[in-house]
């Protein structure tokens, strides 16, 4: 598999198999996705995998949470408002998962569902967190989403499915509590990552994506 066909291989999985990734696999991912690029070679990103019993305790205090409405309490603020291009985008694929799911707009229990189900990540067996110094700024956590993408597209190349979540970073309180990452350290990002169940059928969900000319700028 070449660079253009993990990329175009590459999707957000909602729905894993209870077999876990094993841990001689991840390390060949990690190792070669620790190749990003970063501001001056600093290599600001510190990874945690969370797996077993300690992920399954640590999802259901996550789901009690949520489902008691609590305040989000995450590292990196979670935008609130969006310019409307991005706005759109985002109404339009929840429009277009829910339907495909057979959620009414009205539906509010499954909705609500589908909500605590990313507070399970998916199903997924493990979950990796992203995490960096808090003395740090927006170049590093620009150098992390390059380290994520690396580990997203190497799992694609070895037939993994990644997911990433931003409620798994809405309770850095509770996730410190289960991982042990340091107070120090500010949570930019969880990702699921596991087998795929090819039998699922939110798993043929597939994004769109703007066309060229939309996003692009050409200055001669």
């Amino acid at each position: 598999m070449n660079v253009s066909e993990a990329v175009e291989k590459r999707r957000s999985i909602r729905a894993f198999l209870k077999k876990p990734v094993p841990q001689k696999i991840l390390e060949e991912i990690f190792q070669a996705a620790l190749r990003a690029p970063s501001w001056g070679n600093t290599q600001p990103w510190r990874l945690t995998l969370v797996e077993g019993e300690i992920l399954q305790a640590m999802i259901k205090e996550l789901i009690q949470s949520a489902a008691a409405g609590e305040t989000p309490r995450p590292d990196v603020e979670i935008p609130k408002d969006w310019p409307d291009a991005p706005a759109r985008r985002y109404k339009e694929n929840g429009k277009k998962l829910f339907k495909l799911l057979a959620i009414g707009r009205e539906d509010k229990e499954k909705r609500n569902a589908h909500m605590l189900d990313m507070f399970r990540f998916f199903g997924a067996p493990q979950v990796i967190y992203i995490h960096i110094d808090r003395k740090l700024g927006p170049y590093s956590i620009l150098d992390t989403g390059l380290l994520a993408q690396n580990i997203a597209l190497l799992a694609a190349e070895k037939e993994l499915g990644t997911c990433f979540l931003g409620v798994s970073v809405r309770f850095a309180d509770v996730v410190r509590r289960y991982t042990g990452i340091p107070e120090s350290d500010q949570m930019v990002m969880g990702m699921a990552i596991g087998y795929p169940d090819a039998d699922a059928p939110i798993n043929r969900f597939r994004s769109d994506r703007e066309p060229l000319e939309a996003v692009v700028r050409w200055v001669h």
